[in-house]
């Protein structure tokens, strides 16, 4: 158990035989400490808490063929474990091996595992022998892994292909290292020379399948995040820099009122008379009109501007005496 205390939980064992027949509860054991049996399920059957290991270990004595059933444990009444499927078999049954897993996808370059569990019999006394068959083609022999441990492969199979015996697990295990897709077979283990396992179906596809693209679409991606940060970042700097030049503009050290206006006008033009007004010997302030070119400029930096005869400005001066 995880992400819970056995001595917290109350656990149910349940006997599921097949689709067709109600599962049936084994073993009942409380978080206090008491259990109790299913109907029809005698001493033989018993249920350990191990809290140290935080799980519960159910053990069948003296198994008989009615054993044979898949078991599996329930807590909180809704969550349940994968099951362990139990096989009883008379001693003078033949070995059955079980091949797992059933079907395996990889790229090219890795290392595969290819499991064939022995039941009936020990794989300490017992020869297995591997197969193979290629798409297109007849199964073939590919090596044997004998009780003294010898190995004999096919001419086509290299060392690349190992066979190792699992004394806990009783099982043989076949190691393909640096797949190809050569590699790509059906692969059977088989004792007694008539026994086979079900067969795993390996599929080695290439390294880049796929991942080209996908490489291809990160670097895009990435790149025009990079340019969108760009964009952003240069927007920012001028909208800084122009709020900086205007705040200058506003009241910039040791500068006069009259100085802080960035437009001023030089005005170098002769005075013209109202001719009419001329005639008089006193001519008002007020009939008094001058003329000018104005030319307007910008401070520090900016270009010169003229008024041209076509846009120029008229303006009334008033002189003070």
């Amino acid at each position: 158990m995880s992400k819970a205390r056995p001595e917290d939980t109350d656990l149910h064992w349940y006997q599921k035989l097949d689709k067709q027949q109600q599962d049936k509860l084994v073993f009942t054991h409380r978080k206090d400490g008491s259990s109790v049996r299913g109907w029809g399920f005698t001493e033989r059957f018993q249920s350990y808490r191990d809290t140290s290991n935080s799980s519960f270990t159910l053990t069948v004595t003296g198994v008989v063929h009615n054993d044979s059933a898949i078991y599996y444990c329930r807590v909180w009444g809704s969550i349940n474990g994968k099951g362990t499927q139990l096989i009883v078999t008379d001693r003078t049954d033949d070995p059955v091996l079980v091949q797992y897993p059933p079907v395996s996808k990889v790229p090219e370059g890795v290392t595969v595992q290819l499991h064939c569990a022995l039941y009936n019999a020990s794989v300490n006394v017992t020869d297995v022998h591997w197969y193979h068959q290629r798409p297109g083609n007849k199964i073939e022999w590919a090596l044997s892994h004998f009780v003294n441990d010898s190995v004999s492969r096919s001419g086509g199979i290299s060392d690349r292909f190992q066979s190792y015996r699992n004394v806990m697990n009783n099982s043989y295990i076949l190691t393909i290292s640096n797949t190809s897709i050569s590699d790509t077979a059906v692969y059977n283990c088989s004792v007694w020379n008539y026994i086979y396992g079900g067969g795993t179906q390996l599929n080695v596809t290439e390294a880049d399948e796929g991942g080209s693209w996908k490489v291809l679409a990160s670097i895009l991606a990435s790149i025009l995040i990079l340019i969108l940060l760009f964009c952003i970042l240069v927007t920012v700097i001028c909208y800084v820099k122009k709020w900086a030049c205007f705040q200058k503009r506003l009241t910039p050290e040791g500068c006069s009122i009259e100085d802080q206006n960035t437009v001023y006008a030089n005005v170098t033009a002769e005075t013209k008379v109202n001719t009419q007004a001329a005639t008089n010997a006193t001519v008002s302030e007020q009939s008094e009109m001058f003329y000018a070119d104005i030319q307007f400029q910008r401070q520090k930096t900016a270009p010169k501007i003229e008024v041209t005869e076509e846009t120029t400005e008229y303006a009334i001066i008033k002189r003070t005496q």
